[in-house]
């Protein structure tokens, strides 16, 4: 039976420009709500998150995609995905169908009927693993759920993958009336400055440069900066990141270990994401854009034992807390 129901830094100069021809497609809080249940999942835990809305240029259509993430491990095609699907698993996703070969490829279905696509590469001498996610928007009439399965290919039968629909066919249903457009022409510098004054993510070679945003450009980018950080474990990293709180973190399956943290300031949210491997680490930081969401789901996440993941392990792969997410990319929500 099937069920119906109604990564770029911002540090480049410009947005993205455009929008779908239909202007009653657009997002709404409860696209929010729907990509926060997303960005929040311990399995998910995106470096790429935006809200399901127009697909740039494409009369109607609706980009279903709310988080994208690229994983590295040392280990083969298979193992790698037992290791995601182990994660998976645990936290409430079911796979719906497969297809094995020198690439892996699982279609899941999450515990929000959210729909993604596991698809898992060779990569030297180890494997790369990509995962999207996609939600139903609010307008998406034609939004299905394939039934689970009790195994996928790697434990011998499967129904034969069925990539997740990423973009909808064009869609009707919009008011006209229903507008969401940027009202600044300009982006607050006040946010950047102060997560510029913490001398902590200085001392690890981050800054914050606020993107350029143009008046009549519809897709938003999150400030943000990225860095190699001279650290070598979690632990260490946490002794420097005062005044920062953990809440999330992954290791085992010999991939690398992936951490999130979350830091009040100036009435707003930074959040933080690393990722430390053989060759090192890299941190991501992003605040909330101008006229976008604050990240109010961050109130409240609990931080965990800075000890998580202190010792990488060839293990099985775990994941605990909840990642702290900011959107990197963005257009209007309509009230």
């Amino acid at each position: 039976m099937v069920r119906g129901h109604a990564v770029v830094l911002t540090l480049l100069a410009g947005a993205l420009t455009g929008c779908s021809g239909d202007p009653g497609v657009v997002s709404d809080r409860d696209d929010l709500d729907a990509a926060v249940a997303v960005w929040t999942d311990p399995w998910v835990a995106p470096t790429a998150a935006r809200v399901a809305g127009p697909s740039l240029g494409s009369n109607g259509r609706v980009d279903r995609v709310v988080g994208r993430r690229t994983t590295s491990y040392d280990a083969g095609v298979r193992a790698t995905t037992r290791a995601e699907l182990a994660v998976a698993t645990a936290h409430g996703w079911s796979p719906t169908s497969s297809t094995c070969g020198d690439t892996v490829e699982v279609a899941l279905v999450g515990p929000h009927d959210e729909l993604a696509q596991l698809v898992v590469t060779p990569d030297g001498e180890g494997a790369q693993a990509a995962l999207q996610v996609a939600t139903h928007h609010h307008l998406d009439s034609a939004w299905r759920v394939p039934d689970a399965v009790a195994r996928t290919c790697l434990d011998g039968t499967s129904p034969t993958f069925e990539a997740p629909p990423l973009t909808s066919a064009p869609i009707g249903g919009g008011s006209e009336e229903v507008r969401a457009e940027w009202e600044e022409d300009r982006t607050s510098t006040d946010l950047v400055d102060a997560v510029d004054a913490d001398g902590v993510l200085d001392g690890l070679g981050l800054s914050v440069t606020a993107p350029r945003v143009r008046d009549g450009v519809n897709r938003r980018q999150a400030p943000a900066a990225e860095a190699s950080l001279p650290v070598r474990s979690l632990t260490e990293l946490e002794r420097r990141l005062t005044g920062w709180r953990p809440t999330w973190a992954a290791c085992g399956g010999r991939g690398p270990v992936l951490a999130t943290f979350v830091r009040e300031v100036a009435d707003s949210y930074a959040v933080l994401a690393v990722q430390l491997d053989d060759d090192g680490a890299t941190a991501r930081v992003t605040l909330p854009m101008t006229e976008g969401p604050g990240g109010e789901w961050l109130d409240g996440i609990d931080g965990i034992d800075p000890r998580t993941c202190a010792t990488p392990t060839r293990g099985p792969r775990e994941a605990t807390g909840v990642p702290a997410v900011l959107p990197t990319d963005l257009t209007p929500l309509a009230d």
